[in-house]
């Protein structure tokens, strides 16, 4: 067993100082702070440090919950038997990856943390693929002051009926504000919502959620308790009807939740897409869509990419778009300057896009969050009684925009059984206006991991500023192994700053013949390191 993977902490010191001048000290660092300071005395300054001793923690145990595999709404499937909505079964799997971690102890189990499935250990890290049947929880420990890599992924595959789709989302770690931008309740579109509390305490949670007309009143329905170890499922499209664009922001109290966004649409009796939608990147002035996917529709096209954003605050703003694409920045007219009432969930067309895997930035004055959708349309079963083209639908989070020109981790990403599986990089220069001419690039190297947690494959790719490059997994795997994980790491920039975007594709087929029609985009998650030591000062207030 590698040392780097079992060191659980560092050396542990204690101390603690009494007096006067050391309390006064530590008061004026924390109100003028260490610009100031450094003008102290000697004798000062020593006795501050006289009262800071540095302590060796344990780092704690990391969680991260999946969401829900796809299942049809309770009470939809009725009617005649020839339009059956669940003609055959959903089939949900998850892919899990754990690199950098503590090799005991890594696991899923349920909410409740029972039901325990130890992730497979090999030489590169931890991995699992199984199939699921309800929320899974993601449960590792990192190694102090080393990159800990965690992440997984449910996927839902559905053939025919409502369901028809590939829905799937990366687990999440719980927090107490989270952002879900995507979908719909407009007739024929459900949204469920699901709230997990992985936590030993009740949740307080409370909905604000957003639409075309500003903020949605929810009366009773928008605040409710989750239970340790449980979850709570909402119909937004009882909560919040009639709305056809959708942004929400979950609060918790009292505990920490993860939460996840089934969308679901239905044009007629023709499916029209289903996904999980996990949170996105928390309000700022700046956040990038990757894997947003375009097959060459024309501008007014109601099948084309859009881009969906949300100023949730009180004050208006403006924001720039800005398309990379294989071949560099894609001029998007009309997008130069997009107007964003506050409270308003607007969409921007991306119609007009050459076919291809395309990044989105938005740049804008005040703090927003958003999504990107993109439709992929399939065919029916040569024994359908119903005519008409399907559609499946994928939605891509927002992500951060990490500017910098220093190497390291960017990012990891479970992969499902059952899909194939591309990823779509981009390097994203520091200025993106609109007469900047992107220069330079980083170099990334893509690592793919098995479920026996062995590297199976890894390849260097030069990325160009201001352009995308996308990647099949299966390209990367010599022997034809599945792939159970994925992780990217960048080198040096040359030339510049610039950030690392990237996102995973996810394909399957809907057994018609037509290869790929089911559709679905992960972000991956970000790697963490967890401090073995904090400083401590203790003082006599007396």
């Amino acid at each position: 067993m590698r040392d780097t993977r079992v060191r659980r902490g560092v050396r542990a010191t204690t101390a603690a100082v009494t007096g006067l001048a050391a309390v006064a000290a530590l008061a004026a660092v924390a109100v003028l702070g260490d610009q100031w300071a450094q003008s102290w005395t000697g004798a000062e300054q020593r006795a501050v440090a006289a009262g800071t001793r540095t302590v060796g923690v344990q780092p704690a145990d990391v969680t991260l919950v999946c969401p829900p595999p796809v299942a049809l709404p309770k009470g939809a499937d009725v009617g005649d038997s020839q339009f059956d909505a669940t003609p055959v079964p959903t089939t949900s799997r998850l892919g899990a990856v754990v690199l950098g971690g503590a090799e005991e102890g890594v696991r899923t189990t349920g909410l409740d943390g029972r039901s325990a499935d130890p992730l497979a250990v090999g030489d590169a890290g931890a991995a699992q693929q199984a199939d699921v049947t309800g929320t899974r929880v993601l449960r590792a420990t990192p190694v102090a002051d080393e990159p800990f890599r965690a992440a997984g992924t449910t996927a839902s595959v559905t053939t025919q009926g409502d369901l028809r789709g590939l829905g799937a989302g990366s687990c999440a770690a719980p927090s107490t504000s989270l952002w879900l931008v995507g979908g719909g309740t407009e007739v024929g579109q459900t949204a469920t919502l699901t709230v997990q509390n992985p936590s030993e305490r009740p949740a307080t949670v409370a909905l604000d959620v957003y639409g075309p007309n500003g903020p949605v009143a929810l009366g009773g329905s928008g605040t409710f308790t989750v239970a340790p170890h449980d979850q709570v499922t909402t119909r937004l499209e009882s909560a919040a009807p009639e709305q056809d664009r959708l942004a929400v922001n979950v609060r918790a109290s009292g505990a920490r939740v993860t939460a996840a966004l089934q969308t679901q649409a239905i044009d007629g009796l023709l499916p029209a897409g289903v996904d999980l939608l996990t949170p996105g990147a928390t309000p700022r002035e700046s956040f990038a869509v990757g894997a947003v996917l375009s097959r060459g529709e024309a501008v007014d096209d109601p099948h084309a990419p859009r881009l969906r954003v949300l100023v949730p605050g009180e004050t208006d703003g403006t924001a720039r778009v800005t398309v990379y694409g294989p071949s560099g920045p894609v001029v998007l007219r009309g997008a130069d300057e997009v107007d964003l009432p506050a409270g308003v969930v607007t969409d921007v067309p991306l119609g007009g896009l050459p076919e291809g895997a395309y990044t989105v930035v938005v740049d804008a004055d005040v703090p927003v969050v958003g999504a990107a959708r993109s439709d992929q349309p399939g065919a029916q079963p040569d024994d359908s009684v119903v005519d008409g083209t399907p559609y499946d639908v994928a939605w891509s989070a927002g992500q951060p925009v990490a500017v910098t020109g220093a190497a390291g981790a960017a990012g990891q990403l479970g992969v499902p059984g059952g899909v194939r599986t591309g990823v779509v990089l981009s390097a994203l220069p520091a200025e993106r206006g609109p007469d900047t001419d992107p220069t330079g690039g980083v170099p990334v190297t893509l690592r793919v991991y098995d479920a026996s947690g062995a590297e199976i494959g890894s390849t260097d790719v030069d990325l160009t500023a201001g352009a995308t490059a996308s990647v099949a997994l299966a390209s990367v795997v010599d022997d034809g192994t599945v792939p159970a994980g994925v992780s990217v790491d960048r080198g040096d920039a040359k030339g510049g700053d610039v950030a690392v975007a990237w996102a995973a594709v996810l394909r399957a087929d809907d057994g018609t013949g037509s290869a790929g029609t089911l559709v679905a985009s992960v972000a991956p998650t970000a790697a963490v390191t967890t401090p073995g030591a904090v400083d401590v000062r203790a003082v006599d207030a007396g």
